[in-house]
């Protein structure tokens, strides 16, 4: 009997045993997608020194299956026991600098959450295999943490491709009652409806892992190999940079790191380029999973594993920023080791992440500043041109300028560019009638409609002159030349000053022929 230190006295205590039907049920309503319990389950993979993994997605109606098989180092029958185990090994215990897990409840939560029978089944370089089973069923009827010995008849034909492997593990979902109903394999609207899943999953482990795919992690000696329904080249899961790093036009901030050791933070903004700088496959992909508004923020790595795919972390000086279509271009990489779990409030499902106090004001300077550089970007797509005389870059000269009136922003045609000061100059006694129509397009600019349509239809406003023929940009590059040279340029200085005006500015290769032509 223990007795209390305090007060010398015997400590009064019971058992509160939790019942096991109650706590598995709760443990189901973790809040996992089926993307993100799949990840849970790599995460073991590749804690195991898995070179390759593969997922694949059976259809069979109400008796559909999902495998994840690793070619890791395996476990031993009492590591399984212990892997199996509700609560195998304590947050606070210290972990390996390349431990992806915390709370030694992924591989069943994250399993739990998507199905009602759970198969694990392991072996070691040299030996057998050693397999155990939760069945929710059966813990339901009993009322007991029973966990099974050995496979059932089902699981046994998916059990066999471990036998092709010297080492590692499989993970068997069955009873898939949170992805599949009880409509027969016949059911084609059933079975779209799983294959859409497995394009989900496909997106968001190309993005979590997209470092190890690449061979970018720290702790793996060559790329990871992701297979999904095969074991084909044509089966493995590319990497998704959400950076674009590759790409000339993205722009880069310095790398900061605060701290020191594993307790460091890397950071690094970055500012994707304008649509007008990628092409429609590069665009589309560098959406990612979640689209490009989805998309921006802050992306926080663990040991270089995607915990936040691209959130603002509820910084903000004024007010709490929000995804807004202009920042869309707004990216920034944070990289945290497993040693300041706690302080960045790391929640089981490894999904979501806080910042601690400490961080925040710099976090914020240097989200403001990749904001800002991505919001001229969105605007002015990132150009900049050669002014006539002068060495030095400068904003390219734009048909429309932006300001302020009475506390509201307006919108105004720029009568200073080439082709509008031109108009003018050449309509003469018309011209407070040609500036009394401009003033009525200012201020009738459909603002709203714009921003709705943007809204719902992300890239889907044509460029200038897209569907156009060669012939309308020709002529209007004539035309604004020609007034260039009214204004007393000469052909020469007037052709290259044509590649800081907008639109002309993205035709490159019809000023360059023009000016073959002069």
């Amino acid at each position: 009997m223990k007795r209390n230190p305090d007060l010398g006295e015997p400590e009064q205590y019971e058992l509160a045993i939790p019942k096991p039907t109650s706590l598995i049920e709760s443990l189901r309503a973790v809040g996992y997608s089926v993307a993100t319990a799949i990840a849970d389950i790599v995460d073991n993979s590749i804690t195991a020194n898995a070179a390759n993994i593969w997922i694949t997605f059976h259809w069979d109606g109400p008796r559909s299956a999902i495998t994840i098989l690793d070619d890791g180092k395996g476990m031993s029958e009492a590591m399984l026991l212990e892997a199996m185990r509700p609560g195998t090994q304590s947050p606070l215990e210290e972990r390996l600098p390349s431990d992806l897990g915390r709370f030694g409840l992924g591989l069943k939560t994250a399993s739990f959450s998507q199905c009602r029978s759970l198969t694990v089944a392991s072996k070691e370089s040299g030996s057998g295999h050693s397999t155990r089973r939760w069945d929710l069923d059966y813990v339901e009827s009993h009322n007991e943490w029973r966990l099974l010995r050995g496979a059932d008849e089902g699981a046994r034909p998916y059990i066999e491709d471990l036998d092709d492997l010297p080492s590692g593990a499989l993970v068997l979902w069955r009873k898939l009652d949170r992805i599949v109903d009880h409509r027969p394999a016949t059911d084609e609207s059933a079975h779209e409806v799983f294959r859409n899943l497995i394009e989900e999953v496909k997106e968001h482990l190309s993005m979590t892992f997209h470092r190890f795919i690449s061979g970018q992690a720290k702790q793996v000696a060559k790329p990871l190999n992701i297979y999904v329904n095969g074991r084909t080249k044509s089966h493995l899961l590319p990497a998704w940079d959400p950076f674009l790093k590759s790409h000339p036009a993205t722009q880069k901030s310095p790398e900061e790191i605060i701290g020191s050791g594993a307790y460091s933070v890397r950071i690094q903004g970055f500012v994707l380029p304008h649509k007008d700088r990628l092409s429609e496959e590069q665009y589309r992909e560098a959406g990612g999973p979640r689209g490009w508004n989805a998309q921006q923020g802050f992306y926080i790595y663990r040991n270089d594993r995607i915990l936040v795919p691209g959130d603002w972390l509820r910084l903000g000086r004024n007010k709490v920023w929000q995804k807004e279509e202009h920042y869309r271009l707004a990216r920034l990489s944070i990289d945290i080791s497993n040693a300041v779990d706690f302080e960045w409030s790391l929640d089981v499902k490894k999904s979501t992440a806080r910042p601690p106090l400490r961080l925040r004001d710099r976090l914020t300077d240097l989200a403001e500043g990749v904001r800002q550089d991505a919001r001229s970007v969105f605007f002015h797509r990132g150009e900049m041109g050669v002014r006539p005389g002068r060495r030095q870059s400068n904003p390219m000269e734009r048909p429309w300028i932006a300001a302020e009136r009475a506390g509201h922003m307006t919108y105004k045609v720029n009568r200073s560019h080439t082709v509008v000061a031109g108009v003018l100059r050449r309509v003469g006694p018309l011209s407070d009638e040609v500036d009394a129509m401009l003033r009525v397009i200012e201020e009738t600019v459909p603002v709203e409609r714009i921003w709705l349509d943007a809204a719902e239809q992300p890239g889907g406003h044509a460029t200038p002159y897209e569907g156009l023929d060669q012939a309308s940009i020709m002529a209007d590059l004539k035309k604004a030349l020609q007034y260039l040279k009214q204004a007393g340029y000469s052909t020469p200085t007037a052709i290259e000053y044509l590649r800081s005006v907008e639109p002309f500015n993205r035709y490159a290769y019809a000023i360059d022929k023009m000016k073959d032509e002069a």
